[in-house]
């Protein structure tokens, strides 16, 4: 069983501060881990999946630059849902798609050129 946002260190001051974060927010900014644009709106961020029964599908999350696992205490900026869960503690940032131009886990195809509907070299 998972624990709380509060024994995980997530608590009202986390929530204050993402409150804050989302206040000072300019729609359309750059996420820091995929740099695709971030919205308030949930529904207009890339994560967001219309058939999930996760009320936060899509929301904007509240992340450390310096992970909590490494002594962080503070969320200092947006990403999105999806983008958090993908950085974890922070010892894939060399990985994020901003800087390699590729999403983590998704797979590459076998096939340089894509799909061949003829043999060709």
């Amino acid at each position: 069983m998972s624990s709380s946002t509060t024994a995980r260190g997530l608590g009202w001051d986390h929530q204050k501060t993402r409150e804050r974060l989302l206040r000072n927010h300019v729609d359309g900014t750059p996420c820091w881990w995929c740099s695709l644009p971030m919205f308030r709106n949930r529904t207009n961020n890339w994560d967001h999946d219309p058939t999930s029964n996760d009320p936060a599908s899509g929301s904007l999350a509240a992340d450390h630059s310096q992970a909590r696992a490494h002594g962080g205490t503070q969320a200092d900026r947006l990403l999105h849902g999806t983008c958090n869960k993908e950085r974890q503690d922070g010892r894939r940032d060399h990985l994020r798609p901003a800087v390699t131009g590729h999403r983590i886990g998704a797979e590459e195809s076998e096939e340089p050129l894509g799909i061949r509907l003829l043999p060709w070299p």
